[in-house]
C-alpha cells in the first residue's frame, strides 16, 4: 500500500468540515490511489487523528444533533458526555466494521450513507477550539 502524502494540506483542507471531506480530500492530494489504498489510508489518518488529538468523534448515540424533531439537543460537542472515549484502534475499529462492503468507489451512495451514519466528526483546533 501507498503512503497517503500531503497529510498536512489534506488536514488543513478539511478541518471544520465533514467525514466525507477528509475522505475526499486524500483522494484529491494522492490522486494514483487505488480506491482500497484510499481507504486503508483513510482510516490510518483517523487513528493518528485521534491519536495526536487534532480530532474527536461524537460518541455513538449522543443527544447532540440538532433536527427538526431535535431542535435543542441535550448536549453539545463540549460535553463530555457527548463526546466518544474509546482508543484510536477502538473507534477505528468500529467505523472500520460498519464500512460497506459492497462500496467500490467514492461515488457510489453506500458510502455516502455510510459518512451520514457513523459519529460525527469534532475537530480540534490548535487552541482546543472544538468545531463540529
Amino acid at each position: 500500500m501507498q503512503p497517503i502524502k500531503h497529510i498536512d494540506e489534506i488536514v488543513q483542507d478539511s478541518f471544520g468540515l465533514s467525514i466525507a471531506t477528509l475522505f475526499s480530500a486524500i483522494a484529491g492530494k494522492n490522486p494514483s490511489l487505488s480506491f482500497e489504498e484510499h481507504k486503508e489510508g483513510f482510516f490510518c489518518l483517523i487513528e493518528r487523528l485521534l491519536s495526536s488529538k487534532k480530532i474527536k468523534f461524537i460518541a455513538p448515540g449522543a443527544d447532540c444533533y440538532v433536527s427538526p424533531t431535535t431542535p435543542c439537543p441535550r448536549l453539545t460537542i463540549g460535553d463530555e458526555e457527548a463526546q466518544w472515549h474509546e482508543t484510536p484502534q477502538a473507534i477505528v475499529e468500529q467505523l472500520r466494521g460498519e464500512w460497506p462492503q459492497q462500496v467500490r468507489d467514492e461515488n457510489d451512495l453506500g458510502l455516502v450513507a455510510y459518512f451520514f451514519t457513523i459519529p460525527a466528526i469534532i475537530w480540534v483546533g490548535e487552541d482546543g477550539t472544538l468545531v463540529g
